[in-house]
């Protein structure tokens, strides 16, 4: 199987592959999101890691990730928000995954993983702010994917509860949100060159906020420019909506998120 890695970025569809036994990675990212009319709508980015507030935001993601065998990782992950800001911490977003791939066709290119993933709480302010939910969120994602010689395709089915402290706000909101969430996704991946891989990831996720309708959308088009074998560049585009007329150009998006960062292995 490929050691190439998405993980959390730049898409949001994770892949079956693994860092190599003893093997390290670093993403680095930078994104922007920018809310369309206040909404409150939930950017889909990676379970543990939506941002619920009304405002516009921009924040750093970093995540490690370790090779425990050729078919086992761990990672942690945070994220550092520059904006919004106030009277709490600027790290948010403390998450902790293993991913396990637990079967693999090397001749047809099949391989299934599964990641079960812990979110630790945010502080109360946070959750008021939407950088996080201050209570123990926890989940698993179930990744299937298939490779060819230029084209991968990726499928995601995620499950996070998501309880949150009821005696505060999420996103400044007083809503009542669904703590049982559900995303479901798929991204096929081109290689265009030796070094330029070109992606499109779409899904559907519960949203949260109970007052609202069930499902949101997403889709959300990528660039991997692999400067070296183990450095690449990587940046997305997404528009968040309630349907996919939203997501694509012809009407108006929810929100839309800007992303560019780098990964490097070593």
């Amino acid at each position: 199987m490929p050691t190439l890695v998405f993980a959390f970025e730049p898409l949001n569809t994770d892949d079956a592959g693994t860092v190599k036994a003893g093997g390290n990675q670093i993403e680095q990212y930078f994104f922007s999101i920018n809310r369309q009319g206040g909404s409150q709508q939930a950017d889909i980015i990676t379970p543990g890691e939506e941002y619920t507030g009304r405002t516009d935001a921009k924040a750093f993601p970093f995540t490690y990730t370790r090779g425990l065998s050729d078919q086992v990782e761990a990672s942690v992950s945070a994220t550092y928000f520059n904006e919004p800001s106030g009277n709490y911490s600027k790290f948010a977003n403390y998450v902790l995954a293993s991913k396990w791939r637990f079967y693999e066709d090397g001749d047809q290119g099949y391989a299934l993983a599964i990641k079960p993933t812990v979110v630790l709480p945010a502080g109360k302010q946070q959750q008021v702010a939407g950088l996080g939910l201050a209570a123990f969120n926890y989940g698993v994602n179930f990744i299937a994917s298939k490779y060819w010689q230029d084209i991968e395709l990726h499928l995601n089915a995620v499950y996070m509860r998501s309880p949150y402290n009821t005696n505060y706000s999420v996103g400044t909101s007083t809503d009542l949100n669904r703590t049982n969430i559900f995303l479901v996704s798929i991204a096929p991946v081109w290689s265009i060159s030796k070094s330029l891989k070109i992606a499109l990831d779409v899904g559907a996720a519960t949203n949260p906020p109970s007052s609202e309708q069930y499902l949101s959308h997403y889709a959300l088009i990528a660039g991997i420019y692999s400067l070296t074998d183990n450095i690449d560049l990587g940046v997305s585009y997404m528009r968040t909506g309630s349907s996919y007329g939203e997501t694509f150009a012809a009407q108006q998006a929810g929100a839309t998120r800007s992303e560019v960062g780098v990964t490097w292995r070593f």
